[in-house]
């Protein structure tokens, strides 16, 4: 096995990591070309791939292809709704052996189901230009010829700055949103990692899997239970009406839906690190008992 990462964001890294630690042969790409801090001693190759104001991608070093057997998209659309790794390297990527590839999508490509559980054979309902790109791009991969597989994440949530709710807190950045009956479902990043490697030992091309722990719940819960463990009151509640939130914040808090995650389960074997959101919010803070480096 061999793996290349297109795209090497927070997930990215994290598997990067993990394999690493496997002993199998990694190698990523990113916009700049430079390897994040969080691999910097593991001897992982990393290329420059970014797209160019004409559309194109920066040209990318032919060997960076050389013996792959398992390739990981985690690049987005572009707001025009191009996808790089279709429209750029699609000819490049079926001229190779792939045993498995994988393309990281999102469950806001179910829209609004008014907290609905929601399995994989839910037709989709995107309900904003972001989630339709993700669609067309999930509709090209799988009809690519490529082994391709959809992992459709809920919210990413873990360890590191920026992806947790101690560090908002401690920021003063967390707001207390309550939105009765409203609720969301989670999943740690160590979870999404083993359920990639989970599928990637057990290829089943064409297949989507939703991506999410066992306990969807409203925001406010969430917040709660983090405040409960830095022993700290939690910020003031106010309706989501009344909130100061960014569009791509608000689009979130337009859609309710409880994600299934039985398929990764029964198909793959996942057994959640995380089942729910205590857990995780534990062990996150439980890795830092200062609570000086949350």
């Amino acid at each position: 096995m061999r793996v290349l990462i297109l795209g090497c964001g927070y997930t990215g890294t994290t598997l990067a990591q993990w394999l690493r630690q496997q002993g199998i042969p990694v190698a990523v790409t990113n916009r700049l070309g430079q390897l994040p801090p969080e691999l910097g001693d593991l001897e992982i190759p990393c290329y420059p791939l970014d797209v160019q104001a004409n559309g194109q991608v920066t040209s990318l070093d032919p060997k960076v292809f050389d013996s792959i057997t398992h390739v990981l998209s985690s690049i987005p659309p572009l707001r025009s709704g191009q996808d790089l790794v279709l429209d750029q390297l699609l000819l490049v990527l079926q001229g190779l052996d792939l045993a498995w590839f994988g393309y990281l999508s999102t469950t806001g490509v179910y829209g609004d189901c008014q907290g609905a559980w929601v399995e994989e054979t839910r037709p989709v309902n995107p309900q904003n230009a972001r989630s339709s790109h993700r669609v067309q791009a999930e509709v090209g991969f799988l009809e690519s010829g490529l082994p391709a597989h959809i992992f459709r994440l809920s919210g990413i949530y873990g360890p590191g700055p920026g992806r947790n709710i101690f560090e908002r807190l401690r920021s003063g950045k967390a707001q207390h949103i309550i939105r009765p009956g409203h609720v969301f479902s989670r999943v740690h990043v160590a979870d999404i990692v083993q359920t990639l490697w989970c599928s990637m030992t057990k290829p089943r091309p064409g297949e989507i899997y939703n991506v999410a722990d066992d306990l969807p719940t409203e925001s406010s819960n969430l917040i709660l239970q983090a405040c409960s463990l830095m022993g700290i009151e939690p910020p003031p509640a106010i309706l989501w009406e009344e909130a100061n939130l960014s569009p791509m914040a608000a689009s979130f808090w337009q859609e309710s839906r409880r994600v299934s995650n039985f398929k990764i389960k029964s198909q793959l074997g996942v057994e959640l690190f995380f089942p729910t959101y205590k857990e995780g919010l534990v062990s996150i803070y439980n890795a830092y008992p200062t609570g000086k480096a949350i």
